[in-house]
């Protein structure tokens, strides 16, 4: 099925510089292109939003007419693996994990819903002041990438961060979202410098503390 994934800039904060204009800020609409029933589907929200918890991530995507079984967050660990899991009717203790704002937090999630969802609209706006700190070394971040990144690839994204990251992993969109594609700073993975696309979330591996202004257009 063809890509259908939409965004739509909604307003932007203008400063002048050098006789050019410029967004300082901007604020977006994005519908996810979720697709296929069961797939697992990574996410960005943008870093100042109206959600609050698991829940109310959920709730918003209900109530757009889909049907999420599953919110999942990757907690920084030893290769992204420990996780925290919210179904809609609860039932995992303590799986309703915060969704923190562009003064706290840069997390991605993991989605899963029955049938196809792509009439979920996610509202918010970015942080360019913000900065991902990266505190606990040797561990993955699942990182909420910014809509208007200007990395176009993983190779991008690791420059741009700088030399402690030592990995980017896209998750692919599959049954329990266990296929992946990594990519190294020095390559060596065919095929694995992917594109990055508007509104996934991806695994950074870091090897030492370290912080990230992401840079935008």
């Amino acid at each position: 099925m063809a890509k259908r994934t939409k965004l739509w800039v909604v307003g932007a904060l203008l400063l002048v510089v050098g006789g050019s204009v410029i967004a300082s800020n901007m604020g977006f609409k994005f519908v996810p292109n979720m697709n296929t029933s069961g797939f697992t589907y990574t996410i960005s929200i943008p870093l100042n939003h109206n959600y609050t918890n698991a829940a109310s991530v959920l709730s918003d995507m209900s109530a757009s007419g889909c049907n999420p079984t599953r919110i999942t967050k990757v907690l920084p660990s030893a290769g992204g693996k420990g996780t925290v899991n919210w179904v809609p009717a609860g039932g995992i203790p303590g799986g309703n994990f915060t969704v923190n704002t562009g003064t706290t937090g840069f997390d991605g999630f993991k989605v899963v819903s029955t049938g196809s969802c792509t009439t979920w609209v996610v509202v918010g706006s970015h942080n360019p002041a913000f900065s991902y700190n990266f505190s606990t070394p040797n561990v993955s971040y699942l990182v909420s990438i910014p809509y208007h990144t200007t990395a176009t690839n993983a190779q991008d994204l690791l420059t741009q961060i700088g030399p402690s990251a030592t990995r980017v992993t896209r998750i692919l969109p599959s049954a329990g979202g266990k296929g992946t594609v990594n990519w190294v700073p020095a390559g060596g993975i065919p095929g694995g410098n992917f594109t990055v696309n508007i509104g996934e979330a991806y695994l950074v591996a870091i090897a030492g503390a370290t912080s990230w202004v992401p840079a935008h257009y």
